[in-house]
């Protein structure tokens, strides 16, 4: 573990020196902030079903329909920056009832930018797994739970020992090969710590949104005994992880 943002840097990203010093010196206690697994496992939720919002209104807020979910994000900002999250009802959802837990406040949520936590829209941006999660088994151990944990899925056919695990990662046509890289960043680290091996395919959908963009998934499977390897050492959280051991030793 290592220390990823000081106090000074953190002043340096704002343009007004009485601004910073009349509003910021009620945060200096947070720095410096150090790597941990708690906050590798926020980016991860940020960078799935998360959202960090920049100007001008800087927030972050991450969407489940898990009530437990939900809370386990609030305690973990709570945890780190000492912030209470809010919970409230996603309106821009269609696809199901869900709610976002989020903390409304810039300097957090600046923080995180500098975190490495993309803000914005993540399929219209480039981004990469932050060095001090990649570098560090545990912090990385802990991503990469979270991250499944929101983005990958359970498959199972009967005619198959294992289940399979896949995670669909969707970006924009036009910054395909970023979001390749990135899923790219994910499977080495899995071999490298863990010996868990994977396969990346490019699958034929394609989804037109409303402003016209084409996205399109990058996939990643896990197959065989890399399923229990996959189990054994990172896991989903909560209830995809009961019943992931379950097909396993079924």
């Amino acid at each position: 573990m290592g220390v990823i943002l000081r106090y000074r840097d953190f002043l340096a990203t704002y343009k007004t020196r009485g601004y910073r010093i009349k509003h910021l010196e009620n945060y200096k206690y947070l720095f410096p902030i150090n790597s941990s697994t708690a906050l590798a496992g926020v980016v991860a939720d940020l960078m799935g079903d998360g959202n960090l919002q920049g100007d001008p209104i800087w927030r972050a807020d991450f969407t489940s329909k898990s009530k437990l979910e939900l809370e386990r994000f609030a305690k973990e900002i709570k945890k780190l920056f000492k912030k209470k999250c809010k919970i409230r009802k996603c309106s821009s959802n269609t696809y199901g009832k869900t709610y976002n837990s989020g903390v409304n406040c810039s300097p957090v949520a600046r923080i995180l930018l500098l975190c490495g936590v993309p803000s914005g829209q993540k399929v219209l941006k480039s981004f990469e797994i932050p060095e001090w999660i990649r570098k560090d088994k545990e912090c990385f151990r802990r991503f990469c739970q979270r991250f499944f944990s929101c983005e990958g899925c359970i498959m199972h056919e009967s005619n198959r020992r294992y289940p399979q695990i896949r995670l669909d990662y969707w970006k924009s046509e036009k910054l395909l090969k970023d979001g390749e890289r990135f899923i790219k960043e994910i499977c080495k680290y899995m071999k490298h710590y863990f010996d868990i091996d994977s396969t990346i395919t490019f699958p034929i959908n394609r989804n037109k949104r409303k402003d016209g963009i084409v996205t399109r998934p990058i996939r990643i499977y896990i197959l065989n005994v890399s399923v229990v390897k996959f189990c054994n050492e990172i896991g989903f959280e909560g209830k995809k992880q009961k019943d992931l051991k379950a097909l396993i030793l079924r």
